[in-house]
C-alpha cells in the first residue's frame, strides 16, 4: 500500500520554527510529508542561512504573509503546523481552521481561559482535531506506567509532583515584547516558567492525574500558591503551588532564577510505590522494598518532535483515532496557569540583598537566589511554601476554587498597578 503523502505548510522561519523545518525536512526525506510553503514576515533576516537556502534548494514557496499563504496553497495543503509566539496562537489556528487545513499547534496553546474555550468552538465542526505540541505524551514509557496506575497496580493515586530549576538569563526575558509579560496591548499573555519553557513539564503532570483512559489529564478543582521575581519582569519567575487535580494532590514548584545546571524532579506517589520518572531511566519503589529501574524514551528535541508530527500524520490518514494532546485535553494546563494567579493575588518582587548576578557560560547575566534553591529543596521534601518554612522574605498567598477563574482579570490589573505605582520592581 502507498502511503498518503501529507502537503504541509509551516507559518514563520525563525525561533522554534526552525525545528519544525527540520522535522519536516527528516518526514519529507522518508516520503511522509512533503513542505509545499512557508512564510515570515521578514524574510530578509534569513537571507543567508542554511535554512532558506534548503528551502529554494527544495522549490518551496516562501511568503511574507501567512493569509497569503493559506490562501495560495488552500487547495493543496493537508495542515499547517503554527510555531509562532503564543499571543499569535489564535488568530492563526482560527484562519487555518476557517480554510479546512489540519492544524499542529505549539504548546502552549494559550494561557487565556477564555480564549482557549474560543479556539476549541472555532473547530467544533472541524474534520480534524488540532494537535497541540506537548511533545512528551508521546513517550511509550510514560504512556505504559500511566496504563499501570490506571490498572490499579500500584493502589490509589496520591499525590503528583514537579519541581525544578530552569535558569534563565536576562536576555532570555528581552527577546521578545511578549516575554514575562502579563498582557501586551489588551491581550493576555501570561509568560512565566511554568506557562512556557516548563510548560511541557506541568502538562505531563496533570497526565498523571487523568482518570479515565491512557489519554487523559485530571480536571483542576482548586489551587493555593505564592509567587516570586527576581527578574525586572511583569510576571513571576517562580512559584510555588499546591493544588487538587481529580481526585489527585498536585505540588508545583519552578523557578527561572539560578546560576548553574538545570534540575527537575518529576513524582508520582501513590498507595503503594513512588514512581520516579525523568532523565534515562525510571525508578519505581515500592514501599514494602521492592525496587524497579527501567529505560525511558531518551529521544532529543528534534527527534521527539518528528515523532510527534509523524504521529500526527498518521491520525490524519485515519491510522489514529486522535492526536495526542487536543485543544481540549490543553484546558487543565491553561486553568493551572489562570489560577495560579487568582490564587497568590500578588507577586513578591525578591529584594536585590537577596540576588546574586552571575555571568553564564555565553557571557550572560543570572540572577541567582540561594534561598530560591533551598525552599524548592523543602518543598519537594515537605510541600511546604516559603512562608510556611518562616522564610523572611516570604508572603503568603492565597487558594482559588476553579470557579474563581473568572478574577483573573480583576486580579492582573491588581498586580499591574501595583507594579505601576512601584510598589513591585
Amino acid at each position: 500500500m502507498t502511503t498518503k503523502v501529507l502537503k504541509a505548510a509551516v507559518i514563520g522561519l525563525g525561533g522554534f520554527a526552525h525545528a519544525h523545518h527540520d522535522a519536516l525536512r527528516v518526514l519529507e526525506a522518508n516520503g511522509e510529508v512533503q513542505v509545499v510553503a512557508t512564510c515570515d514576515p521578514q524574510v530578509e533576516k534569513f537571507a543567508a542561512t542554511p535554512l532558506l537556502a534548503d528551502l529554494e534548494a527544495r522549490s518551496v514557496p516562501i511568503h511574507t504573509d501567512y493569509l497569503e499563504m493559506l490562501d495560495v496553497h488552500a487547495n493543496e495543503l493537508d495542515f499547517v503546523t503554527i510555531p509562532t509566539p503564543i499571543p499569535l496562537h489564535a488568530t492563526m489556528h482560527r484562519a487555518c481552521v476557517e480554510r479546512g487545513m489540519a492544524v499542529y499547534l505549539e504548546k502552549p496553546p494559550t494561557l487565556d481561559w477564555r480564549e482557549l474555550d474560543s479556539m476549541i468552538e472555532t473547530e467544533k465542526e472541524a474534520h480534524f482535531q488540532t494537535q497541540v505540541g506537548f511533545n512528551f505524551i508521546i513517550e511509550t514509557t510514560r504512556q505504559s506506567l500511566k496504563a499501570r496506575i490506571l490498572a490499579g497496580e500500584f493502589g490509589d493515586l496520591k499525590r503528583a509532583i514537579f519541581v525544578g530549576c530552569h535558569p534563565r538569563s536576562e536576555s532570555y526575558f528581552r527577546r521578545a515584547h511578549w516575554a514575562g509579560r502579563l498582557r501586551n496591548n489588551g491581550h493576555l499573555i501570561l509568560d512565566s516558567c511554568v506557562g512556557n519553557a516548563l510548560a511541557h513539564q506541568i502538562h505531563n503532570l496533570l497526565f498523571w492525574c487523568g482518570e479515565s483512559e491512557v489519554l487523559s489529564w485530571g480536571e483542576i478543582r482548586s489551587v493555593e500558591a505564592e509567587l516570586y521575581r527576581a527578574h525586572a519582569i511583569e510576571n513571576f519567575d517562580t512559584v510555588f503551588a499546591r493544588g487538587q487535580c481529580g481526585q489527585t494532590n498536585i505540588w508545583v514548584g519552578a523557578t527561572h532564577t539560578g546560576s548553574g545546571p538545570a534540575w527537575q524532579h518529576e513524582i508520582v506517589d501513590c498507595e503503594h510505590a513512588r514512581i520516579i520518572y525523568g532523565g534515562p531511566t525510571y525508578q519505581i519503589h515500592w514501599h514494602d522494598g521492592r525496587q524497579e529501574e527501567n529505560p525511558t524514551d531518551t529521544n532529543t528535541v528534534s527527534n521527539i518532535l518528528v515523532r510527534n508530527l509523524r504521529y500526527f500524520a498518521h491520525y490524519l490518514r485515519g491510522e489514529e483515532v486522535r492526536p495526542l494532546t487536543t485543544l481540549a485535553d490543553s484546558r487543565p494546563f491553561v486553568m493551572l496557569n489562570d489560577l495560579i494567579l487568582v490564587a497568590a493575588g500578588h507577586i513578591t518582587t525578591l529584594p536585590n540583598t537577596l540576588v546574586d548576578n552571575q555571568m553564564g557560560s555565553r557571557e550572560e547575566v543570572l540572577r541567582s537566589v540561594v534561598e530560591i534553591q533551598t525552599s524548592l529543596q523543602l518543598f519537594l521534601e515537605q510541600g511546604l511554601f516559603p512562608s510556611e518554612m518562616g522564610t523572611a522574605w516570604a508572603i503568603a498567598g492565597g487558594r482559588a476554587q476553579a470557579s474563581q477563574i473568572t478574577q483573573l482579570d480583576a486580579v492582573i490589573e491588581s498586580i499591574s498597578t501595583r507594579s505601576e505605582a512601584g510598589t513591585v520592581n
